[in-house]
Formats: C-alpha cells, sequence, structure tokens
C-alpha cells in the first residue's frame, strides 16, 4: 500500500509536465457525460435530461483525474506512441469507469441524491466516449507530430533521401516510422522489396511492395530512389551481396540496419544504419550457444583472461563480464591496451552491482610474476589469450616469439597447477597446423604443453584452434582499408592466397561454448566454413568505398617468410567429430611410433633456453626441429 502512494504521488509530480493533457482530459470527461446522456436520451434537451441525476452524473470527474495520474498517463512521451501506450489507455479508461461503476453501486444503496432511476448504460457509453476522446486526442497528436518531423534545431540541412528498404517486416516498417518523424536522419521510404511472394503489390506503412530483389529497378524508376537499405539483420552474407551487387549496378548507395547482437536496444535506430562492411559480405548464421553451460561454469566464477587487452582478449571480456562473474581479472603487459579495456569495462559494469574487474599489468615472460598472481587470485577459470601472432614479424624475432607463446604458455599453465586452477583455456590458431613458420611452430608447442598439463592433473585444460578473425589487430582488412585511404595501391601476397575468417564475437562465443564441456587435453577447432581468396577480399572493400575495383591496382608482392598460400584447421593425422554444438569439432589423434612427453619436454627446454639467450640461429634450428615433430604423425601427449 505504501509503495502504491508512493507511485501515486510521482504520478500528481508529472502532471504540472502533462497540465495541458490533464486540463484536456477533464473537459473530455466531461464531454463524454454529456455525450452519453445526448445519445441515451435527447440530444436537443439534454441538460433536462441530466438534471434529475445531479451529482452522481459527474462522478467520473472526480474519479478519472486521479486514476489517469496513476496509470502515468501524463509520464509518457506521446510522441513515440505506440501499441503499449494503446494498451495502457484502455486499461486506465476500464479501471476509471469500473471504479465509477463500483462507487455508484455502493452510493445508490445509501441512496444518495441522484442514483434513483440512473440508467445503466449510459456508464458504458461514457467510457466507451471518454476512451475516444482522451485517446484520440493523443494519438492524433502523435500523427501531427510525426508529420511535422524532427523537434526544432536537429532539422535536416538536405532534403530526405528517397530510399528503397529491402525487408518489408517489423524491422523494415520500424524504420519507416523512425524516419518519418526524425527528418534529421535525411531518409525518407518511398518502397519495400521483401522475397515473400505474398507481400508482392501490398502496402507497408503506405508504401508499395514491389516484389522481391529483381523488382529493384522497376522500384527504382517509379519512385526515383537513390538508397537502398536492408533491413533484415539475419539475411546470410549470399543474400547480403546479391542485395549489394544489384543496388550497386543500379547506381544506388546500399546501407544496412545491423544485425541484433550490433543494437543497444530492441528498436532499429537510424544513426545504427550504416555502409554494408566486409562482415556483412561474408555473413555467417547466427550463433546461438547454450548459455546455461556456459554460465554455469562463468557465473559467480574468479575468471582471469590474459592477454585481456587484445582483439580476442577484450571480446573474451565483454563476453564474460555480461555472464556475471564474481570477478573479472584482466591481464596485459601493455599499458595503453589495458587502460583502454579498463575504461570499457568500467562502463559497461556501472550501475551493474556485482560486476567486479580489476586490471593486472603483468609480463607472462615472468614465472614468479604469474605464480604470485595465481597464488593471490586462485581463479577458477583462465583464459589464455597473450600471445605474439603477427607471422612475419615473430619470423624476424624467433626468440620472442618462443620467449612469449612457449616460456609465456609454461610460466601460466605452471602456476595454474600450482594454484589448482580448475579450467584452462588456450586460444590456438590455424598456424599451428603443418607449421611453417615460427609463430606457428610456438603455438603448436603450446599446445602441447596444454594437453601435457591436462593429462598429468586430469583437468579440462583444453586448447581452442581457428583462423583469421575480421578487423583484429594486424590482420588484413584493417591494412587494406589503410591503403584504400591513401588512395592505393593493395598489396596482396599472391593471387591465389586464402584465409578462414570469422568475425571476433563469432569466435569468442564458441570458444565459451567449446570450454563449457572440455575434458582433459581435448584440443577443440571452429568451424570456420570455407577459406575466402584475399583477393576478393580487396576487391570487395574497394567496392565497400564505393570506387571501381578497376581503377584501384592491386600489387602482388609475394608470400612474406612463415607465409604459405592455404592454412588447414588439422592434420592429415587428425581427424574430427562433432560435438553438441555444429559450430565446434573435437580433435581426436592416430598413428603409432610418436615422440615421448619427456622428449617434448627437453625440446622445450632447450627451446626456451637458447631463446633466453637470444641464440637466434639455434632457435631457428630447434623450431625446424619441433616442426618435423608435429608433422611425424599422433603427438606424445595427444590420445583424444
Amino acid at each position: 500500500m505504501r509503495e502504491r502512494l508512493r507511485g501515486l504521488a510521482a504520478g500528481w509530480t508529472w502532471v504540472p509536465r502533462g497540465r495541458h493533457l490533464f486540463v484536456y482530459d477533464l473537459l473530455a470527461t466531461l464531454a463524454s457525460v454529456v455525450g452519453a446522456f445526448a445519445l441515451r436520451f435527447d440530444a436537443s434537451n439534454v441538460l433536462s435530461w441530466m438534471a434529475p441525476y445531479v451529482p452522481i452524473c459527474f462522478l467520473p470527474l472526480l474519479v478519472l483525474p486521479p486514476v489517469y495520474v496513476a496509470q502515468g498517463l501524463y509520464r509518457r512521451v506521446w510522441r513515440y506512441a505506440s501499441m503499449s501506450e494503446m494498451f495502457a489507455l484502455v486499461a486506465a479508461v476500464a479501471i476509471g469507469y469500473g471504479t465509477c461503476f463500483m462507487a455508484f453501486v455502493v452510493l445508490s444503496v445509501w441512496g444518495i441524491g441522484g442514483t434513483l432511476g440512473f440508467p445503466r448504460s449510459v456508464w458504458f457509453i461514457e467510457a466507451l466516449l471518454g476512451l475516444t476522446f482522451v485517446g484520440g486526442a493523443r494519438f492524433l497528436l502523435r500523427a501531427a507530430l510525426e508529420q511535422r518531423g524532427a523537434p526544432s534545431g536537429h532539422v535536416a540541412e538536405t532534403e530526405p533521401v528517397p530510399t528503397i528498404v529491402y525487408g518489408a517486416g517489423e524491422v523494415g516498417a520500424t524504420v519507416a516510422r523512425v524516419a518519418a518523424r526524425d527528418r534529421a536522419a535525411g531518409l525518407s521510404v518511398v518502397g519495400y522489396l521483401d522475397d515473400d511472394p505474398h507481400k508482392a503489390g501490398s502496402r507497408l506503412m503506405g508504401k508499395r511492395v514491389f516484389g522481391d530483389l529483381d523488382a529493384l529497378a522497376e522500384a527504382v524508376r517509379a519512385t526515383g530512389a537513390r538508397h537502398l537499405l536492408l533491413a533484415m539483420p539475419e539475411a546470410t552474407g549470399a543474400t547480403v551481396r546479391r542485395a549489394f551487387d544489384t543496388g550497386q549496378a543500379l547506381g544506388l548507395e546500399v546501407r544496412t540496419v545491423p544485425r541484433p547482437r550490433e543494437l543497444l536496444s530492441g528498436e532499429v535506430r537510424l544513426d545504427s544504419v550504416r555502409r554494408v562492411s566486409v562482415e556483412d559480405l561474408l555473413r555467417r548464421e547466427t550463433v546461438a550457444i547454450d548459455l546455461d553451460a556456459v554460465a554455469a561454469y562463468l557465473s559467480g566464477a574468479s575468471v582471469l583472461v590474459t592477454g585481456g587487452g587484445g582483439s580476442i582478449g577484450s571480446e573474451l571480456c565483454r563476453q564474460i563480464l555480461a555472464l556475471g562473474p564474481r570477478q573479472l581479472v584482466v591481464l596485459d603487459h601493455q599499458e595503453e591496451a589495458l587502460w583502454t579495456i579498463e575504461r570499457e569495462l568500467g562502463e559497461r559494469s556501472t550501475g551493474s552491482p556485482g560486476m567486479a574487474f580489476r586490471t593486472v599489468l603483468a609480463d607472462i615472460r615472468s614465472a614468479p610474476a604469474m605464480a604470485a598472481l595465481m597464488a593471490e587470485l586462485r581463479p577458477d577459470v583462465v583464459f589464455h589469450a597473450a600471445a605474439l601472432k603477427h607471422v612475419p614479424i615473430v619470423e624476424q624475432h624467433p626468440a620472442e616469439g618462443v620467449l612469449t607463446n612457449v616460456l609465456g604458455t609454461r610460466n601460466v599453465l605452471r602456476a595454474c597447477e600450482q594454484a589448482e586452477v580448475a579450467r584452462f583455456v588456450l586460444i590456438s590458431t590455424d598456424k599451428a597446423v603443418d607449421p611453417v613458420s615460427a609463430m606457428g611452430a610456438t603455438k603448436r608447442i603450446a599446445e602441447h604443453l596444454v594437453v601435457d598439463t591436462a593429462r598429468r592433473t586430469g583437468r579440462p585444460y583444453v586448447a581452442v584452434r581457428f583462423g583469421n578473425v575480421l578487423g583484429s589487430s594486424g590482420s588484413v582488412i584493417p591494412t587494406f582499408q589503410h591503403q584504400l585511404g591513401r588512395g592505393g595501391p593493395l598489396t596482396v601476397t599472391h593471387p591465389d592466397v586464402t584465409r578462414y575468417f570469422m568475425t571476433i564475437g563469432e569466435a569468442v562465443s564458441l570458444i565459451l561454448e567449446a570450454a563449457s564441456n572440455a575434458s582433459p587435453g581435448e584440443i577443440y577447432v571452429l568451424d570456420m566454413g570455407e577459406p575466402v581468396r584475399i583477393v576478393e577480399l580487396a576487391r570487395d572493400l574497394i567496392r565497400l568505398s564505393g570506387l571501381d575495383p578497376d581503377q584501384v591496382p592491386i600489387v602482388y608482392t609475394g608470400l612474406r617468410a612463415g607465409e604459405r598460400l592455404h592454412e588447414s584447421l588439422f592434420y592429415d593425422h587428425e581427424t574430427t567429430e562433432r560435438t553438441l554444438h555444429p559450430g565446434v569439432l573435437r580433435v581426436r589423434w592416430r598413428g603409432d611410433g610418436t615422440p615421448t612427453a619427456e622428449g617434448v619436454a627437453d625440446l622445450v627446454e632447450r627451446l626456451i633456453g637458447a631463446a633466453e639467450r637470444r641464440e637466434v640461429r639455434t632457435v631457428r634450428s630447434l623450431l625446424r626441429e619441433a616442426q618435423q615433430l608435429a608433422q611425424a604423425g599422433q603427438t606424445a601427449v595427444g590420445t583424444g
């Protein structure tokens, strides 16, 4: 009761803001009373018909105002009224007139003046008229404001661009509604396309649905459209590519509404509409992970992410934080990267009690630092994303690659083992398969170390292997974008070179899924789909920039040291089996006559020693030995 009174008091404080509507509602209620008697009796002499029922006929003037206030009718922004506002109106009128009728029944028992012979049907007529007057004015107000467009000071400087919307569904309708009331967006919907043949010829928001994408040319001729907007957030990459190609062929600028996980709310906002990107053209099916299984080991847990300032590490932190860990610890040895992710996570966790996180500036190469950190934190789960991963750079500085990717991984694993960390996940790479580079060889050795530790401890320590992620630091797309910004040319190593790609968000979601039901010593591989030709990726970026691919030169520079034409996700001696998630594969090994775990450990000791002494020639020789070991067949520590 106390909460209800507080709510009522809060409602009254909003009346001054809606004072014009409040006064109008009083007049509308009076009009509904008079109108009800006019309809029930004789409109030409309505006052004489009302006289015997005074004062009870004016009961709504006393009851309805506080009901409307309590129901929040003066706290709503009617400019953006929708179905929820309509339901609120109906509920307020129903409650108000229902209260009036119950009060009338009680008063009639006491014989209060005006109740004798009062026609019951008047209450029903009044309710209908009240809903019409009170609700009608608000939705007329909404329509008038939409016609006026954006508020003063936000008017678009140019005329809205006529736009064809591809997708005559809920998202397309929302785009039209938002565009109609926000002219500052500079967008005017003039027609629709949709692949559903039943929608062809119909109208949505007053605009014609011309048909499917094949009808785009007709739609452009009929409407003069200059933009094509894809309002299908879940469309496949093939659909996006076809729409982009068709739109560009007709001279249209093609834009898209992002996928749902990119939007900050359920409502489409015109400032989220953007140009089509490479991610859209390569768009894969949305990854749906088992959130219950992932939350089972992360919610309420203490989680450490090494390399938390990098592309994969920072996305791990974002997704883990959303699952409600007891504590999230972000480790990185680069202070700028650490400061950036600390600021972002701080903004994300504001107003969310229980989301505790801290950042640690430390180097995984330091065994004492890792041991002290694990002993202090005692994390439940460790995601090891810290690594040197740029192939040509590690090829030039192999000793550094060994010290970070091999020694650093061993330090973290030993500290985890000593602190009895329950779960460990290594972020690996497709470069670890049949490695021809120093980076790939060091990551393959890191996989060995993880599997060996898992077999020795019996804990679910695993590795997750995958290919390139779009937009990560040092990847090909930022390089191409930089080259385009300078006017070209774009440099590609070889016309036939291919790589596997997926988005950072998708990769991290699948990493979390893979780790949810891991057994000791497993190596998982993410389903990367089909490899992509880099030269085609370059041409896509040129076209997405609004340029002609034939006018922007592409220069072939030749494969760099440590690079190869095509990457592989598996060894020849490896087989895979499906897990509970179709996007995650489990590696199985076959073969005999493999080196022993002790042999691998001896190689690692010699390799680390040579790297610490900066004996680069010896390091290269030992890495070649490690590559041969990996290619010889089943590893010493892998049995599946």
